[in-house]
């Protein structure tokens, strides 16, 4: 929130609490009066709103300043003495044009004053405790989500700079054994690793990229493994055109893409297929990778908790909150799907 909504949502708390106060001090006059016979009501109501919004905007102006200089339980009872005279000599003023008049005998109301006063010292000192307790949650939540984000930042740096030193070591083994006997082959593979590693520098230097950026790169890294399985591995990749320009934090995609390879159809002998679909409903974006391999049984335990998902769960909640999810389900005949399920950007 600016400062400017902050000073307006200040104002309304204050206005909030004087009507609050002026109908507490409707409910005295009221009393009063009823008890006092003799008493005009409108005195009456003259009287107690003098005692109660003297004592109340004593507090607003004073109420910070000894705070600062006096123990919170201390400072409320000068400024409730201060608030009770003020109050008291205005409303004999108005009543009977004696601003000493409820010093001079008329003792019933000064009792009354100091009954309001001892509410008002109890209701603001217990407010003030609320507040403070309020700002300090506030703050504390603040601090939580920055550090949240810090983690995750870090969190993500890492993933974004980390390339297994062995798919490195495999791919460029596979790009020079194809050389001399498929030299199209082998450049394109090469072009494969240099859009993947120009896409992993571009990202650690960016939050958000485009999922036709994502998808690029999931293409990429599934183009350097069917060539490095030798064709045991098919995928497809379908997204309407109108979504590849929706924002996406980085680094969501491609670990769904590594655990279908990982755990699902790089352990079959015949391999198998890999299929990267988006599409969007209502106000959500829906990313589905599944796999023909090994199923469900087999990736991460079934449990679904390997370090590649539990870090694409981990970024979800913090970046989503309770608005993202990732599930895997069993693949018909056979193998996995991990369906994620993220809001979609307002255009």
């Amino acid at each position: 929130m600016d400062e400017r909504g902050e000073q307006s949502g200040e104002l309304r708390a204050q206005l909030r609490a004087l009507s609050y106060t002026g109908l507490l001090c409707i409910a005295i006059g009221v009393g009063n009066w009823y008890l006092n016979p003799g008493v005009a009501l409108w005195a009456s109501l003259a009287v107690s709103f003098s005692i109660g919004w003297s004592v109340h905007l004593s507090f607003i102006l004073l109420g910070d300043i000894l705070i600062r200089h006096l123990h919170p339980l201390i400072a409320p009872i000068p400024i409730t003495a201060l608030g009770l005279t003020i109050g008291l000599m205005l409303g004999g003023t108005i009543a009977a044009q004696r601003p000493l008049l409820f010093f001079q005998g008329n003792y019933a109301t000064l009792l009354s004053g100091i009954f309001f006063s001892v509410v008002a010292f109890l209701i603001f000192t217990t407010r003030g405790r609320i507040l403070r307790m309020r700002a300090e949650l506030a703050h504390a939540n603040a601090e939580q989500e920055r550090q949240e984000r810090l983690i995750t930042q870090t969190e993500l740096k890492l993933l974004q700079a980390q390339i297994e030193p062995h798919f490195l070591f495999n791919t460029l083994s596979n790009i020079a054994g194809l050389i001399h006997t498929k030299p199209d082959i082998a450049e394109q593979t090469l072009l494969n690793l240099t859009t993947l590693l120009r896409s992993s520098l571009n990202r650690t230097r960016s939050e958000i990229v485009t999922l036709g950026q994502e998808l690029e790169i999931a293409r990429a890294y599934l183009e350097i493994h069917r060539t490095r399985m030798q064709n045991r591995l098919q995928f497809h990749i379908e997204c309407p055109s109108d979504l590849l320009d929706v924002p996406l934090p980085p680094l969501l995609v491609q670990p769904l893409v590594e655990n279908a390879i990982k755990h699902g159809v790089e352990p079959l002998e015949d391999g198998g297929e890999i299929s990267v679909e988006v599409s969007a409903m209502d106000a959500a974006l829906q990313i589905r990778v599944s796999d023909t391999g090994m199923g469900i049984g087999a990736q991460s335990n079934g449990s679904g908790t390997g370090t590649g998902l539990t870090n694409v769960r981990e970024r979800l909640r913090t970046l989503y909150g309770g608005e993202a999810k990732l599930a895997l389900q069993p693949n018909q005949p056979s193998g996995v799907v991990a369906l994620m399920t993220i809001p979609r950007p307002h255009a």
